[in-house]
């Protein structure tokens, strides 16, 4: 009886890396098979409004004209030096739009970004998907660490509105969160750089042909 369950187990530990790969392969494929030149483009126009309109707005509630740095989130990595410096030459009214901007606006920023990129890395790469596999759902490690940074970020505003002092372990997180961020995004770049390569290099030989 013992044994029984005991295998019931082992084969349970097998199934659930299983189920997640298969989940992740779904999600992959479902990108790949909708994913148009027209999309990439309507959520490229959509990045960029909302850049625009959005986030440029939404940020002027903390922003210091005569500051070098405007937000922590637009540096590669920070020290607490840094974030002492931002957080106190700001009153608590722009500490707290700074907190409402990384909860709601940046992350919905993460969002959209990270779809635009997913959909153009899958268009350039379609018809090398055999090969690549999940290769296009690779910029939603991005997000990711966009999302842990300004959650991480908020943390330590709110600590330091009640407390005057923030956790030196969160700073490190936030800053270590911050260098993966743009560490993937200048990887997704060169995917799509070289995924564009790769196309007009398919093209060309497709045409010799004829």
């Amino acid at each position: 009886m013992g044994k029984v369950v005991f295998d019931k187990e082992e084969k349970n530990k097998v199934k659930q890396p299983l189920i997640r790969l298969v989940t992740i392969k779904t999600i992959s494929n479902f990108f790949y098979r909708n994913s148009t030149f027209l999309v990439a483009v309507c959520l490229t126009i959509t990045f960029i409004g909302y850049l625009f309109l959005v986030m440029m707005s939404k940020s002027t509630g903390f922003e210091l004209s005569d500051s070098n740095i405007k937000s922590l989130g637009t540096s590669f990595g920070f020290d607490k030096a840094d974030i002492v410096l931002f957080l106190a030459t700001r009153t608590k009214e722009m500490i707290e739009a700074y907190i409402n901007f990384n909860q709601i606006w940046d992350t919905l920023f993460g969002l959209i970004y990270g779809l635009m990129y997913v959909v153009w890395v899958s268009v350039l790469f379609k018809p090398f998907s055999k090969k690549v596999g999940v290769l296009n759902l690779f910029p939603f490690i991005q997000v990711l660490f966009d999302w842990l940074e300004n959650y991480t970020l908020a943390a330590v505003a709110n600590q330091y509105l009640a407390d005057g002092v923030f956790s030196s372990v969160n700073a490190k997180l936030a800053s270590i969160f911050s260098i993966f961020k743009w560490l993937c995004s200048g990887l997704t770049l060169t995917l799509i750089l070289i995924g564009g390569i790769l196309v007009i290099a398919q093209a060309i030989k497709n045409k010799r042909q004829f």
